[in-house]
Parts: C-alpha cells; structure tokens; sequence
C-alpha cells in the first residue's frame, strides 16, 4: 500500500522548493533603490557649476540653491538616472552656465579656437624676429692699438672734416 520514498528524494524535493521560495519572494519584494553616497553626489557635483556664484563648483558652494540641486542630484541617482542625464538635467534647466565651459559648438567654438590662435601667432611672430635678428650682419669690430693701427678713414671724409673745422674758426 505505502511505497517507501528515498531520504535524498524528498531532501531534493524540499531544495527545488527552497530555491522556488526564495526566486519568488525576491521578484515579489519591492526593489529599493539604493540611497546614495555623498561621495556619488559629490562626484556629480564636482562636474557642475554653481549657476549664482561666479566660479565656484557645486560641491563647494553653500547657497539654499546649490543645496537643493545636491538634494536634486541624490534624488536622480536614486532613481538611477547617470552622471550624463543628470548634467543634461541641469543644461536644460539653467543653460551652458553649469557646465562650467562654454560648448564646442556655433559661437562658443571661438572660445576655444581663440588662445590656441593666439599662441601660434605669437610663437610664430617670435621665430621671425630670432631668424631676423640672427641674418643681421655682425658690427665691424673695432681694433685696440695692442692689435695693430686701425685702417686709415677715406680722404673724402677727412677733407669734409677740415672743411666744417675751418667754419668755426
């Protein structure tokens, strides 16, 4: 009538059905999101600029509106939104301004085009005025009297001499 079942039947039974248990319990709990670490906040707010103060980075500034936007940023990676989402977050809502940078793009290329123009116009500038200064001739020395007599100075020259001493005397 009863059939006898082996020990490691029913052990291997109740595992499938452990394992069952727990597979289904960990699709029916709620995900939690993760709150976030300061250091991630940080780490996206290092990458921001305060739109109010002139310079100074998210992370350091102390204002109610820089504080709001770190709350904003905990909330958004909480949500599981990326560091790049986040900042495109922040582009729409306050402009270019947050980034710190102006784009490469339209205008605002200039801005970067601009000092690296610069620069080599000016180190182009320099090396034309060493190669000129280098092809300029070399003055004539002038000779002491221990090296020898210097060379005699043409007669027209000494006869204008005379000429303009003779006036005033």
């Amino acid at each position: 009538m009863y059939k006898t079942v082996d020990v490691h039947t029913i052990g291997r039974c109740l595992l499938v059905i452990g394992l069952a248990l727990i597979f289904a319990l960990g699709a029916i709990a709620p995900a939690h999101a993760q709150t976030p670490t300061p250091n991630q906040i940080n780490a996206v707010a290092r990458e921001l600029w305060c739109p109010l103060c002139n310079g100074v980075r998210l992370d350091n500034c102390d204002l109610q509106a820089c504080v709001q936007m770190r709350e904003v940023i905990a909330e958004k990676l909480m949500a599981g939104e990326s560091k790049e989402q986040i900042k495109a977050y922040f582009v729409q809502q306050y402009g270019d301004v947050v980034l710190g940078a102006p784009s490469s793009t339209g205008f605002n290329l200039v801005a970067w085009l601009l000092p690296v123009l610069i620069f080599l116009v000016a180190v182009g500038w320099l090396a034309f005025l060493v190669r000129t200064w280098t092809r300029r001739r070399a003055p004539i020395a002038v000779t002491s009297a221990a090296a020898g007599p210097s060379p005699a100075p043409p007669d027209a020259y000494l006869k204008r001499v005379d000429e303009e001493l003779k006036q005033y005397e």
